[in-house]
């Protein structure tokens, strides 16, 4: 069976079968998230915990930083993660903010999003749910996503719903726009 995930970027909600993030800077599109597998408690498997893969750079030194299956691959000189059960954070050297914090939320506190993400969380029933935050470039783009707002370079998103068929495609206005 297939889910529909949920992924609340600041207070936009895309919704997809696919457990991709993505940007495409009007020429290419590059994968820079992927939920390997999700949290599940019900479960005692071993594989149960939140698996992430993440391909950005970082700010600043644009150093690239590779995670497979929640271990550093690429930039481990400067970024470490820390890994809990249903949340993986990735933290470069020196900076006290993650640079990509990936949360699985659990259903107890669903109740403390905006309520037109509530709506659609009612009406199609996504799980898992997932609220992402980061600062980092991908593609040369920065990306910046805090609880308020999803910024691509010079462009802010809020209050977004959007049924993502091929997975979360993030651009910018910059760029051509086609559905």
């Amino acid at each position: 069976m297939k889910h529909k995930h949920a992924f609340i970027l600041g207070t936009n909600i895309y919704l997809s079968n696919h457990r991709t993030i993505s940007y495409n800077n009007g020429n290419s599109s590059a994968v820079f998230l992927t939920i390997r597998n999700f949290y599940n408690p019900q479960n005692n498997a071993p594989d149960h915990e939140l698996i992430i893969d993440a391909d950005i750079n970082t700010l600043g030194d644009h150093h690239p930083v590779r995670v497979t299956g929640n271990m550093v691959q690429q930039g481990a000189a400067d970024v470490h993660a820390v890994v809990e059960p249903n949340r993986v954070r990735l933290y470069h050297a020196g900076h006290e903010e993650p640079i990509l914090d990936v949360y699985q939320l659990d259903p107890h506190e669903y109740h403390g999003l905006g309520s037109y993400i509530l709506n659609e969380i009612h009406s199609q029933h996504p799980d898992p749910i997932f609220t992402i935050h980061g600062n980092f470039n991908v593609a040369g783009s920065h990306i910046y996503i805090e609880n308020e707002r999803l910024h691509v370079d010079h462009d802010t998103f809020a209050n977004g719903v959007e049924n993502a068929h091929d997975g979360v495609v993030l651009y910018t206005s910059e760029k051509v726009h086609m559905h």
